[in-house]
């Protein structure tokens, strides 16, 4: 399939964008603090499958499979959401116990559940690097205060390196690291009976990404991650980012280009002995800015990634 133009990039996005509303209308909790039922509110769900689920939190995509009584969990919303993103997916999916839950990367959006499930039993999966993340203080830029380390019932119970495969119900999910892209420790899950792609923290479609370059991401990385989500999908793959509305190919392929052409405009910067404010000055992403707003933050922290890969002593 050819790479679609950078015209069609924004026209698709403009589009996805105002017609893409996610299906269901949010129901709080029957019980529980107020905290919790005004999460609830934020919540939507929508079918992907039969037997897969997308629940929207406000910073992130759950990803729920059920199968019998168990439900198996991509991702799970802030510690804020937690209970309501569990309610809602043991709602929908009529099950009654979360028996996995895989973390694709070691953002706060992603973790907010390991706590609650931990302790009570369910399998946590991640990179080894996520939970290496996850089991010390992090201090980066974007947040406004330390984060972590989880308690050890919160950390996953089960890492990898490379890929893995699991079984769950009738589905086999195969998931497999996405190496230094959007942080050091991403992975992506692919549910094969579904043909439906979890890609995680490299892929956002109704926003420019956070580029995680403090905890090992970098845009070349980035692109590549693209690279491996296409050898993956298909024509009719359903592509799920980590927020925003649920993609085909075609937009995957229009968003690698994009960031390539990020990539190289700003490698140029660099190898010109410009710093960040410059590199931001020149307008890399000045033809792709419309559908996202100001890619300047974006761009800021792409530039600063290549230091540790081409100016390691900046």
């Amino acid at each position: 399939m050819a790479p679609l133009s950078r015209r069609c990039f924004l026209d698709h996005t403009l589009c996805t964008a105002a017609v893409a509303t996610v299906a269901g209308l949010p129901l709080g909790l029957l019980a529980g603090p107020a905290a919790a039922r005004s999460s609830a509110a934020t919540l939507s769900s929508r079918e992907l499958t039969p037997s897969l689920r997308l629940i929207a939190a406000s910073g992130c995509n759950v990803v729920a499979l059920g199968s019998g009584t168990d439900v198996l969990l991509i991702d799970g919303g802030t510690e804020k959401e937690a209970p309501a993103v569990l309610e809602r997916v043991l709602r929908d999916s009529g099950a009654r116990h979360a028996r996995v839950l895989i973390n694709t990367h070691w953002h706060p959006e992603q973790t907010g559940l390991n706590q609650r499930l931990g302790k009570a039993g369910t399998t946590l999966i991640a990179h080894e690097n996520t939970k290496l993340w996850l089991s010390r203080p992090i201090r980066t830029s974007w947040l406004p205060q330390t984060f972590g380390p989880l308690p050890p019932q919160a950390r996953p119970t089960k890492t990898t390196y490379t890929t893995a495969t699991l079984d769950f119900g009738a589905e086999t999910i195969e998931y497999g690291y996405l190496q230094q892209a959007h942080t050091d420790g991403d992975l992506y899950a692919y549910f094969r009976g579904a043909n439906v792609l979890a890609a995680g923290g490299v892929v956002s479609s109704d926003r420019w990404p956070l580029l995680d370059w403090e905890t090992g991401g970098w845009i070349a990385g980035l692109v590549a991650g693209y690279d491996k989500l296409l050898r993956i999908a298909n024509d009719s793959t359903q592509i799920v980012p980590a927020n925003g509305p649920v993609l085909a190919r075609p937009a995957l392929v229009a968003h690698r280009e994009m960031y390539f052409t990020i990539y190289e405009r700003l490698v140029a910067c660099l190898n010109k002995g410009m710093g960040p404010d410059e590199a931001v000055a020149t307008q890399p992403a000045r033809e792709f800015a419309a559908p996202w707003g100001s890619p300047d933050h974006f761009i800021d922290s792409a530039f600063r990634s290549l230091w540790g890969h081409f100016a390691a002593d900046a």
